[in-house]
């Protein structure tokens, strides 16, 4: 069988390639492994081993290599996972025999990834509706900040994301170029600071605690602050924020997750600026206070981000007018309709 040395476009170039192969390639790419690939196929590990010669053959290239803790892919490999993968899931739709989705009898898992704020606020009520009017639908949720979102939902292994945002200016990797991308905002928030409410900032010379506590500015800066952040990012919001007033402040502690933040803070001198919706996450009990940040900052909004191929899906337009519905009752607001990356050249 001749190498395939490069990418005519002419698809008589396929006439002698086993489209068997582009499975197995698929599976390799996924699983990084000769024996867990022929298991995901349901194959011999030989057949797998037989399957990547073929494919070094006709690729030219290696494909897989040894690499610290297992098999890497070459940049090669890389480059082709995405395309073949979502030539895979269209093929096999448009084999597929079309059937309506009936949630009442469907058997289906829907999988999203979301941030953990809005895990905590919406898969309660979500998940009761959809055991109400789909009983035989499972979801799966990942986590919101997976550097590969914008390809995992061309390939249609995830279907939506919600993502969060400061104004036009998205925080995570999902607004790298992706033509495709549908959005929907599904709610706006606002930023808000989160202390406890005998925090000694907010106690008057006298040591009392005052009925109308505040921050000013200077006092706001001066303090120890929480941060939630998956990683050393650079600066925040914040830090810009204060860095136009000739401010800067000390971030004492870094956590992943917002609602592990709000327990800390009940416990400690920290504060913390975060969304709203997470001071609607303390206990009526709970000795936290919600003040106004003492500077402006932007906006936040969270938005609903799925691939064009899967608009019409009837399952699809199911789950997403659902986690429509439940955001507005939620968390209120009244989201513009949905708006699409650009293609390029468009």
């Amino acid at each position: 069988m001749s190498r395939i040395h490069d990418a005519t476009g002419e698809p008589g170039e396929l006439a002698g390639v086993d489209l068997n192969l582009v499975v197995a390639f698929d599976a390799l790419a996924r699983e990084r492994s000769v024996t867990r690939a022929a298991q995901r196929l349901g194959v011999t590990q030989s057949a797998m081993s037989h399957a990547l010669r073929r494919l070094r053959e006709l690729l030219g290239d290696p494909l897989m290599v040894r690499g610290r803790g297992g098999m890497v892919l070459t940049p090669r490999a890389e480059y082709l996972a995405v395309p073949l993968r979502s030539g895979l899931l269209t093929i096999h739709r448009a084999l597929a025999r079309p059937e309506p989705f009936d949630p009442r009898t469907a058997r289906r898992r829907f999988t999203l990834a979301s941030p953990d704020l809005f895990d905590v606020h919406m898969l309660p009520p979500l998940l009761a509706r959809v055991r109400q009017e789909a009983p035989g639908v499972d979801l799966a949720v990942i986590a919101g900040d997976d550097a590969r979102l914008a390809e995992r939902l061309e390939t249609g292994d995830l279907d939506v994301a919600l993502v969060p945002r400061l104004d036009a200016r998205a925080t995570t990797r999902i607004d790298a170029p992706a033509p495709g991308l549908v959005r929907r905002t599904l709610f706006h928030d606002r930023f808000v600071c989160l202390l406890r409410a005998d925090h000694p900032a907010l106690r008057s010379r006298r040591g009392a605690t005052t009925s109308a506590p505040s921050l000013t500015l200077e006092t706001y800066a001066a303090l120890s602050h929480a941060l939630v952040s998956r990683g050393d990012e650079g600066p925040a919001m914040v830090d810009r924020a204060l860095e136009r007033h000739g401010l800067t402040r000390r971030i004492a502690l870094r956590v992943p997750n917002f609602y592990s933040a709000l327990a800390i803070v009940g416990r400690s001198d920290l504060v913390l600026t975060a969304p709203t919706a997470l001071a609607r996450l303390a206990p009526t009990n709970a000795a936290i206070v919600a003040l106004p940040p003492p500077l402006p900052l932007p906006g936040h909004c969270v938005d609903l981000v799925w691939h064009e191929r899967f608009s019409e899906d009837r399952g699809h337009c199911w789950l997403r007018g659902l986690l429509t519905e439940v955001t507005l009752a939620e968390l209120g607001g009244d989201p513009p309709a949905p708006t699409r990356t650009r293609r390029r050249g468009a």
